[in-house]
């Protein structure tokens, strides 16, 4: 690693991200002043934090050894996260949409990137992040939260604690303030599996991890080369003066535009079946007439 991996954009952004959620209702607001404070660092447990919002290195939850230290850049780190995807519906249709904001993203891929490139055998990363993502009708806040550690063999390991969990302030029943001391944002364990009521939608080079037979819903494998080699060969040989920031922006939009499209057919699908439905209850009434 070249020591602290452009931490003036991570600031910055750490800042936005602060002050734009305070201005939409920041769930991590309601604390003292001094929790608007964003907290890096390029030694010690804490590699980020804003509020509730971390990403740590901690020791292991149970005996054994990871393959630790290794070194990987933050734009690697970046495809990789980049590659996860969970299933979302929207309208009359279920579509796929990226797991982590952008922010999320830009956050996480160069602490983590430090992260694996400082931790020892014996320690995991472990963070949690919310970002804003698009819904259905308006942006919704969603929290990610997980466990990361590299395996015996040389694979990216995340449990997570909870996937694209949308965020609250308040208790649906009860309406009263959620207490996060008493109902924390947990990451993933090896002990247990999470159980998360949203999945990651595997592609290549990615699984889950099986105990006895059976996969646990909350622990992704993800095979590195494999998947930094399938996003190259996706991007195909595109030599232009197109930076990745641009061309991964280029296919989001492209993905949400057909999404549209499918949605407004859908749309228009539906509103023919009813005119129909309006058009037999017509010709019922006259006939009653």
């Amino acid at each position: 690693m070249q020591g602290i991996v452009k931490y003036s954009s991570i600031i910055a952004l750490s800042m936005a991200m602060t002050v734009g959620l305070s201005a939409c209702g920041n769930p991590f607001s309601k604390k003292s002043s001094n929790d608007n404070e964003v907290v890096m660092s390029q030694s010690g447990p804490k590699l980020w934090e804003s509020n509730l919002q971390y990403v740590r290195l901690v020791e292991r939850d149970q005996p054994g050894t990871n393959q630790h230290p290794l070194p990987i850049n933050s734009d690697e780190m970046r495809e990789v996260l980049s590659s996860l995807y969970v299933n979302q519906r929207v309208l009359l249709r279920t579509q796929q949409v990226p797991l982590f904001s952008p922010g999320e993203l830009q956050i996480l891929s160069s602490t983590l990137a430090q992260g694996l490139s400082r931790a020892q055998p014996n320690e995991d990363i472990t963070f949690v992040t919310l970002g804003v993502h698009a819904g259905a009708i308006a942006a919704e806040r969603k929290t990610n939260s997980g466990r990361v550690f590299i395996d015996s063999n040389g694979r990216l390991n995340i449990i997570f604690g909870l996937v694209h969990q949308e965020y609250r302030d308040k208790d649906q029943i009860t309406g009263q303030d959620i207490d996060r001391r008493v109902n924390p944002l947990l990451p993933g364990s090896r002990r247990s599996d999470s159980r998360p009521a949203t999945q990651v939608v595997l592609d290549n080079g990615q699984s889950y991890y099986e105990v006895d037979g059976s996969e646990r819903s909350d622990w992704l494998i993800i095979d590195i080369p494999t998947v930094l080699a399938t996003a190259a060969e996706r991007k195909g040989q595109d030599t232009g003066a197109l930076t990745p920031e641009m061309r991964e922006e280029i296919a989001r939009t492209k993905r949400q535009t057909d999404n549209l499209t499918d949605d407004v057919a859908n749309i228009k699908e539906v509103l023919f079946e009813m005119s129909e439905q309006l058009e037999q209850l017509k010709q019922q009434l006259e006939e009653k007439q």
